[in-house]
């Protein structure tokens, strides 16, 4: 996949890396993906508390996970992931165009030599509805991001697993002048616990549960002619043929998460697997 000025060297990439990423084969990944951050770090439960498996490779991401600000992601972060000496992108993510534009004109100053670019994650507000998601929210968000980058770093704009409405979202996000396009984000979902007297979770469904949405997705965007943009399959995937599904379907590479918050390592692993096949069919 090339984006902007950069060719994917891999169709596997890791999304929501872990800050303190640790392992072998990382190296042979297209990109990196850092976790959403925000432009000021906001408090709240631990990955290891806040996600929580509840189901078979299903993940529910509770709201109320502490995110990283982005001076936080620049100073101590970002060095680290770069270490692997592939691309890395920065998730942002904003309750209005406004942040958006703040939290990109920051990343860039300070780190624009640093990156390959921006994933603008596009979700529903806190406290919001979906009808905040607009496809005109969606061209001004990408708009102001693109504005303060320079042309050399790309933009991939993350949408939610919405098919019904995803083909407008992501025309508008082409518009406003995307690189790339990832389908799919979180899914709002609930969790009731075992204990009867627990309070009910919200959150954001990923993982397995997902994919067959995402899927979807991304069958719904690669089939619109109108949009000429690449695609990031991201859902779910644990397998090879989970990777093939993806590109099958329309997408040029993918983004893996769950799978790597669940079994550590997995990403590189799929990378490779892919790398060999790569080389086989030749």
């Amino acid at each position: 996949m090339k984006l902007g000025a950069i060719t994917l060297q891999n169709s596997v990439c890791l999304a929501t890396a872990p800050w303190d990423l640790t392992g072998e084969g990382y190296e042979q990944l297209g990109a990196i993906f850092t976790k959403t951050v925000t432009m000021e770090p906001r408090a709240g439960l631990p990955g290891d508390e806040g996600i929580l498996q509840v189901a078979d490779q299903t993940l529910l991401n509770r709201t109320d996970l502490r995110i990283e600000g982005a001076e936080g992601l620049v100073q101590e972060h970002l060095p680290r992931l770069r270490r692997f000496g592939v691309p890395v992108f920065v998730s942002i993510t904003a309750p209005g165009v406004p942040g958006f534009r703040k939290i990109a004109r920051y990343l860039q100053r300070e780190a624009g030599d640093q990156i390959a670019g921006l994933e603008v994650y596009i979700t529903v507000p806190h406290g919001g509805s979906g009808s905040d998601v607009t496809a005109r929210f969606v061209r001004e968000a990408t708009e102001a991001v693109r504005n303060e980058l320079h042309a050399d770093l790309a933009l991939i704009v993350k949408l939610p697993p919405w098919p019904d409405h995803i083909r407008g979202l992501a025309l508008a996000a082409q518009e406003g002048g995307a690189t790339a396009l990832a389908a799919t984000n979180t899914l709002k979902v609930l969790h009731l616990p075992a204990d009867p007297n627990a309070a009910p979770l919200v959150g954001g469904l990923s993982g397995e549960a997902l994919r067959p949405l995402s899927l979807r997705c991304v069958w719904e965007l690669a089939n619109d002619s109108n949009l000429t943009l690449p695609i990031f399959g991201t859902g779910g995937i644990f397998t090879l043929r989970d990777v093939e599904d993806y590109l099958k379907v329309g997408a040029q590479a993918v983004q893996v998460a769950s799978g790597e918050w669940l079994s550590p390592g997995l990403s590189a692993r799929l990378a490779s697997e892919v790398a060999h096949n790569a080389s086989v069919t030749r």
